[in-house]
């Protein structure tokens, strides 16, 4: 054997040993070099490959032989291995090496077998990436995970205690630290992706090496690593009970790694330590260190993430890395920031064609695409892609990450032409990832459908659709569901006219059909629901054409062939006089129905109409997306959308038409207000009106109380200040505005059965819940109060219970002076302005907390504001700090000169910080500025029917309304209600939300 010979031998056999039939360059070259890792106090540093156990000989070998390992010529040799490169990663070819018996014999002669297992796991644990520390990280991981699963998690599920006590453990105490918590950051990556039920993983095996370990002073981090080691082994899915005691209450002291990675394994647990994990925070919250701040982005809610400080310094990996995990977490307007930034310091770092450079230009593309930036993301793709023109670069993860995010930026500004040849690039790859395909082919068929091509160009052999299918058994659940939500889309665009033409469609339905009843999980999705629905419409289609053109009795045999051929489809089973249940609680997090949408109104009097009219805009605007949207037409929002109607295209609207056919309460889940707001949060979100018929009533009331006032109200230095108007008016009148949504027929009755006139205020179901701001006076205790339509863990809860809604609706409004307090359950309630006119604040708290999330869109609607008024007068905040008792002798000081504006504007500015801090991207603020904030609370001229003062306020919020920036938000707001009500209208639980289902014992008691 020449010399140098031996070396390539014994590291051919040391490939070999992973039983791979490919073994990644990138294993080597990492463990060989220095690795960046997180240190105990959780700062970055770095890690020498012998200092993590590397074999010195391999190291060796590998500076000796650098160039082959990072500039590899496709098909050149190392030892007896080829070298080959594919989408741009180089493998070592295994599979094809072969050597002579007397060579094998040699080399089984230079280590036993113990030793080289002991090398492939030092080598894996090194070359393995730390957790959130470098941009490629999740690549290398994914590269890995065939050797990970293939040689090292077999090893580690077969060790004995004498193995981990001879050889799996370093000798050396100071160096043992580190390599158990290098051993738990590889399991803890390798569950992410396998999932913690997976049989390889060796669960057991982290409190067993800890239950070894020396536990002696100054290693007070071992015991903190055991309390991790306990969460693997008392897995639900490990047959353990759940450890009931609270991990972050330890007595052991712990540095910031172990504090860290805790989190990250409690948030592993699917829900399983959610309890723990929900009182997780860095241990300093004001100067976290780098690995606890990545750790909060990662799996922190934004309520407690806007809490934690940030670092004093990122280092440039970790800055660029916070970016992508806002992105992954839906903060796109922060990430797009963060990942802007780091543009021109990502270029010097990386070569143009890196992969680090495309997979943080992808992810800013991404962020721009979903704001709405589609332009800016196509300017920032472009150079990138240009330099990836070579086919190994463009096939690439990170070539595939850009080309998608391209064509999203096309189909944003409707250029479906230009999106085409994009993903058709990446479908023709049979080598490419069957995610990324399916990705692209149904990017694909969304596009060709929105071009409005021939519907039955859909379903023809080469088709999207068709190329989906075959990849429906390689890709992840969430994708398989979208295809079945875009196979459902374009059986529905198909006219009744090419019935006759419809052969490849029955093909496709006959084969998606029996791939189903390979995959029974998915029958009881909503998707398939929605599927199903469209392939029963389709099926009753053909028959009435085949009837047409062939006579009965041939078209009850065709489709009784058809049918028998197909299968039976799954259609959604709705009781025809009983409400369907709501989805468990489960769905709360997940899907549409974890993007949520918050509508608050302020206090104001009579101008409360104003914030009425604005939100009728948005219900135009809503009523206009739905009539045009590309996917169909939908007439009502309570309906399953892209139901079409027979009378062809629809008309739009005109701004002055009603808007009845849709329901504020169907896009918004939380409304809240104060005061005349309180009123009208609960008739749009309690009592479930339309916007016009709210406004309606709005006059009425205004008709029967602001026309009548009382006599002997002006205040007397002789006698209490009696209320300007009637309460015996006031309560007549909120009755009739409950009872007003009386239904005209049986099905109406039903969804409505909540609002009879004793109708209480709290409702069970799973309908739009609602709040209403009030001021509570008991026993000389006085303090804000809510009223939730809602239970809420709060002391109030049992007595709000019995409050009926025309009572809240006077608690919320009874204005100090205008109305009389009103007494309820021995407590006294009066207008809620007096300690917030907005109540957005309050509201977003609230629903944060409920949720553990910011809501996706929060709209606030005001009664007016005077440009410029930012501050509260010092002697105006003295004077509402005051007992409620001693302001009803001046009940005007409030009202009558707009000091409420002040305190709605510094509310407001306080709201809009909490939802900075939370990261809630779409908090829109809508208020008439100017003149309108000058009408008195109780204007109502003429007393009859007020139409002066209505006229006045029109005219203001009218000109308010034209304006551009006004048009825009109304349009962003829309835009989102709109995208997510249609996603939730294919789930199960949609009719009872629309609908406003009540719960059992309402539907017994409604008898009474």
């Amino acid at each position: 054997m020449e010399p140098g010979e031996g070396s390539f031998l014994r590291f051919c056999c040391f490939v070999r040993s992973f039983q791979c039939e490919r073994v990644p360059c990138d294993l080597l070259v990492r463990a060989c070099e220095a690795k960046p890792t997180w240190s105990s106090s959780g700062e970055v540093v770095e890690k020498l490959p012998l200092e993590a156990g590397v074999p010195e000989w391999l190291v060796d070998f590998y500076d000796t032989n650098k160039s082959l390992f990072h500039n590899p010529d496709i098909g050149a040799r190392i030892g007896c291995m080829e070298l080959i490169v594919e989408n741009g990663v180089p493998y070592f070819e295994v599979a094809k090496a072969r050597q002579p018996e007397l060579e094998l014999y040699q080399l089984l002669s230079i280590a036993d077998e113990r030793s080289m297992a002991q090398e492939r796991i030092t080598v894996v644990l090194q070359a393995f990436p730390s957790i959130n520390i470098e941009i490629i990280g999740e690549e290398i991981v994914d590269r890995l995970m065939d050797i990970a699963t293939r040689s090292v998690l077999p090893l580690l599920s077969c060790v004995t205690d004498a193995d981990i006590k001879d050889w799996l453990l370093p000798n050396n105490h100071r160096e043992l630290e580190s390599h158990v918590f290098s051993l738990l950051e590889f399991l803890y990556q390798v569950i992410a992706i396998l999932g913690i039920e997976h049989p390889l993983l060796p669960l057991s095996l982290p409190e067993r090496i800890l239950s070894i370990v020396p536990h002696g002073t100054g290693n007070d981090c071992i015991a903190y690593l055991q309390k991790m080691a306990d969460i693997w082994n008392r897995s639900p899915y490990n047959g353990q009970n759940a450890l009931q005691c609270n991990f972050l209450s330890s007595e052991a002291r712990a540095d910031e790694r172990s504090h860290a990675m805790l989190g990250y394994l409690l948030s592993l647990q699917d829900g399983h330590f959610a309890e723990a994990l929900s009182t997780w925070q860095p241990l300093l919250s004001n100067r976290p260190s780098k690995m606890e701040y990545l750790a909060a982005i990662s799996f922190c809610d934004q309520s407690r993430l806007s809490l934690i400080g940030k670092p004093a310094f990122l280092t440039f990996d970790t800055w660029v890395l916070e970016g992508l995990l806002r992105s992954r977490r839906k903060q796109h307007d922060q990430a797009a920031k963060v990942l802007e930034a780091t543009r021109v310091e990502l270029m010097s770092r990386y070569r143009p064609c890196s992969m680090q450079v495309g997979i943080v230009i992808a992810e800013l593309a991404n962020c721009y695409n979903i704001l709405r930036r589609e332009a800016l993301a196509e300017i920032t793709l472009t150079p990138t892609l240009e330099v990836r023109l070579a086919s190994n670069l463009s096939n690439r993860r990170d070539g595939i990450y850009l080309r998608l995010a391209l064509a999203d930026s096309f189909i944003g500004q409707a250029r479906y032409q230009d999106a085409v040849p994009v993903l058709e690039s990446v479908i023709d790859k049979p080598n490419i990832s069957a995610t990324f395909r399916m990705m692209s082919a149904l990017r694909l068929a969304r596009s060709r459908r929105r071009m409005h091509d021939n519907a039955q160009k859909a379903f023809e052999p080469n088709s999207p659709l068709w190329t989906g299918l075959s990849l429906l058994g390689s890709v992840p659940e969430v994708l398989v569901m979208e295809y079945f939500e875009e196979l459902g889309c374009s059986i529905s665009e198909i006219p009744n006219r090419q019935m006759d033409s419809s052969r490849n469609t029955q093909e496709l339905i006959e084969a998606v059909n029996s791939v189903l009843c390979t995959s029974s999980s998915l029958s009881d999705k909503p998707c398939w629901e929605w599927y199903a629905k469209c392939q029963q419409e389709f099926l009753g289609q053909i028959t009435k054409a085949t009837k047409t053109n062939k006579g009965k009795e041939r078209e009850e045999v065709l489709q009784n062939e058809d049918l028998h051929r197909m299968g039976t489809p799954i259609s959604p089973q709705t009781s025809p006089c009983l409400p369907p249940r709501v989805d468990d609680h489960k769905s709360d997090d997940e899907g549409p129905w974890s993007e949520r949408l918050v509508l608050s109104f302020d206090g104001g009097g009579v101008r409360a109409i104003s914030s009425l009219l604005i939100l009728k805009r948005i219900m135009h605007q809503i009523m206009v997306l739905e009539l045009t949207h590309p996917d169909g037409p939908s007439y009502s929002c309570g309906s399953v959308p892209w139901t079409e109607d027979e009378s062809g295209v629809p008309e739009l609207p005109k701004e002055s038409d009603r808007v009845d056919g849709f329901l504020p309460c169907h896009y918004f889940d939380y409304m809240a207000g104060t005061s005349t707001g309180g009123l009208n949060s609960i008739m749009l979100g309690r009592v479930r009106m339309t916007v016009d018929r709210a406004i309606d009533n709005f006059i009425d009331f205004g008709n029967s109380v602001f026309g009548h006032l009382q006599l002997f109200h002006v205040t007397s230095a002789y006698f209490r200040p009696r209320a300007k108007y009637s309460a015996v008016k006031a309560c007549e009148a909120f009755k009739k505005i409950v009872t007003s949504r009386f239904p005209s027929t049986l099905s109406e009755a039903l969804s409505l059965v909540s609002l009879c006139p004793w109708a209480t205020f709290v409702m069970d179901g799973g309908c739009t819940k609602t709040m209403a701001i009030s001021y509570r006076v008991d026993d000389n205790v006085e303090k804000a109060h809510i009223w939730r339509s809602y239970d809420y863990p709060d002391s109030n809860t049992c007595l709000d219970r019995s409050a009926e809604i025309w009572e809240v609706a006077m608690a919320t409004s009874a204005t100090p002076g205008y109305f009389s307090p009103i007494k309820i359950n021995g407590a006294t309630y009066i207008d809620g302005s007096l300690v917030a006119n907005n109540p957005s604040y309050r509201a977003l708290r609230e629903v944060s907390s409920i949720h553990s999330k910011a809501p996706v869109v929060f709209v606030n609607i005001g009664t007016g504001r005077q440009v410029g008024t930012n501050v509260i007068f010092r002697s105006d905040a003295k004077w509402r700090d005051r007992p409620w008792s001693e302001r009803l002798q001046h009940p005007n000081r409030l009202f009558q000169y707009t000091t409420t504006e002040f305190y709605a504007e510094t509310e407001t500015k306080e709201w809009l910080e909490l939802a900075e801090r939370m990261g809630l991207e779409k908090a829109y603020r809508l208020s008439v500025e100017g003149d309108l904030q000058t009408i008195p609370y109780d204007d109502w001229r003429p007393a009859g029917t007020g139409k002066k003062t209505l006229q006045k306020i029109t005219d203001f919020t009218e000109e308010y309304l034209r304006k551009d920036e006004v048009r825009d938000i109304i349009n962003s707001i829309a835009h989102e209600a709109v995208r997510i009500r249609r996603a939730r209208a294919i789930t199960g639980r949609w009719e009872a939300f629309a609908k406003g289902y009540a719960s059992d014992s309402e539907w017994i008691n409604a008898d009474r």
